[in-house]
């Protein structure tokens, strides 16, 4: 056999090697993906110490809300310069779950966050010196609760019989991400897709911006003038 022969059986011989180098990796890395299940969806999680990633429901987590207030960078609360509500309905396997009183105020140690909730209808209340873009990512870390495109505490998956989240009656793809603008009406589903309102009555915000909406936790007449700081009442 010539030199040229040889040469050409060890290309060869070389190019199968790599050939089927080439395919083991590819196996080995389609049998871990497919065989952990743990494929991940794009999107932003929240992040913070005492992040609950248990089952609802969930109390407002309060041992680490300074500290996630002070990563989140949120502006003071308790002036009327920037004051706006959105409505969060939590719903699973049909059954509404409640969105806590409180959220973002700790009494006992005196917080109050510009980002909070008064009672447990689901409005949440952003109160502020000046305008910020809260995230509903923001509001999670802010009551403790982990927030990802695909986790809501410790409820996980997304879509079928899982989770499904919805903004005005559309679907919401980023939810940590969110900003949240005055009148959003924010749902997040865990179940069947028809278990679950995916535009709720929004008939709470419209009466808290009504005359007949000083019931309501951020709002008061004093001396024949509207009040509407959350806060007022405690200075």
């Amino acid at each position: 056999m010539g030199a040229a022969a040889r040469h050409g059986g060890r290309s060869v011989r070389h190019a199968l090697a790599c050939a089927l180098l080439a395919l083991a990796v590819a196996l080995a890395a389609g049998c871990g993906s497919s065989g952990s299940g743990t494929a991940t969806v794009p999107g932003t999680t929240n992040a913070g110490p005492g992040l609950q990633t248990s089952q609802p429901p969930w109390r407002p987590e309060y041992a680490h809300l300074a500290q996630r207030i002070s990563a989140l960078g949120l502006p003071p609360a308790g002036t009327e310069r920037f004051h706006i509500h959105a409505l969060l309905h939590v719903y699973v396997d049909g059954i509404l779950q409640p969105v806590p009183a409180n959220v973002g105020i700790d009494e006992a140690k005196h917080i109050e966050t510009s980002l909070h909730t008064h009672d447990k209808t689901g409005i949440i209340h952003m109160e502020a010196t000046h305008p910020h873009r809260f995230t509903l990512g923001d509001f999670f870390a802010v009551w403790g609760v982990k927030l990802g495109p695909d986790r809501v505490g410790g409820l996980t998956g997304l879509g079928g019989d899982k989770l499904h989240f919805y903004l005005d009656g559309r679907p919401l793809r980023d939810p940590a991400a969110l900003q949240l603008r005055d009148g959003d009406n924010i749902v997040i589903g865990y179940g069947a897709l028809g278990s679950f309102p995916h535009a709720p009555s929004t008939e709470l915000l419209r009466a808290l911006k009504s005359r007949n909406g000083t019931a309501l936790s951020c709002s008061a007449v004093r001396g024949g003038r509207r009040v509407t700081s959350c806060f007022a009442q405690r200075r």
